[in-house]
């Protein structure tokens, strides 16, 4: 019996003392009952485990004497070895899954680490290849710009010139017609020039846009990879992590 169901009393020689009773505190656990597995005491054994002799019940010093060396004792220190040993090898084999539960944690870890890595590099590669893109336009533009401006500012100095020349000769007829003829067919020119140069200053117009597929993989908070639990349901199964990567490329 447990001992939270026991209270010992005096000793009997050789099998040691009698617990008392909780039900029958002024008797003592002499007898166990086999059919109710329990020990009883008198007040027991005729009230509850005797009725229409159903119960089989037998005096405890009688059968705990050569108790340690009978066949039941023997069952029980050789299941409770078993028990043991079984239990040190459930200890042994948790403890390997506990190591391989830190193990698959550590290896799984290091391939998003090294996903990270890949997207990382793969951004920073387009990101970089799309920046030098708007650089190489900017600067085709700025050189065809440029030309145009240098073209119109010579222009603009002609005219200064042309005028000023025009301007001395205002008192001298003769030399003011000639000059102005001459002046007639410089300015047409100029104009000819200014209509080419404003038919050709033009610049490239252009904005990034994003791609629709990496715009939608931003937008879902599964995307670029997933954790998918496979087994790990009862003891002897070990758990995986299977990641699932959906690669995306922008354009």
């Amino acid at each position: 019996m447990p001992s939270s169901h026991l209270t010992s009393t005096k000793s009997v020689a050789g099998i040691g003392r009698f617990p008392r009773c909780l039900q029958h505190p002024e008797e003592e656990l002499k007898f166990f009952c086999d059919t109710h597995d329990t020990a009883c005491c008198m007040a027991c054994t005729v009230l509850l485990h005797n009725q229409h002799n159903q119960c089989t019940v037998v005096y405890i010093p009688d059968v705990a004497k050569d108790y340690k060396t009978g066949p039941e004792y023997l069952q029980l220190t050789g299941e409770l070895n078993k028990t043991q040993q079984l239990a040190v090898k459930h200890v042994t084999d948790i403890e390997e899954k506990m190591k391989k539960v830190e193990q698959l944690k550590t290896e799984e870890k290091t391939k998003l680490e090294k996903y990270r890595t890949e997207i990382t590099q793969f951004v920073n590669k387009r990101i970089d290849e799309l920046t030098s893109k708007v650089e190489q336009l900017r600067d085709q533009d700025m050189v065809l710009l440029k030309d145009k401006l240098t073209k119109t500012k010579k222009i603009t100095s002609t005219v200064a010139t042309n005028k000023t020349k025009l301007q001395a000769c205002e008192q001298t007829p003769i030399a003011l017609f000639t000059e102005s003829k001459h002046t007639r067919n410089v300015v047409a020119q100029l104009q000819v020039d200014l209509a080419d140069i404003a038919a050709k200053t033009k610049y490239q117009v252009y904005s990034v846009r994003k791609d629709a597929q990496t715009e939608e993989v931003l937008k879902n908070k599964a995307a670029l990879a997933t954790i998918e639990l496979k087994t790990g349901q009862d003891m002897t199964s070990t758990r995986c992590l299977i990641f699932l990567f959906r690669f995306c490329s922008v354009s």
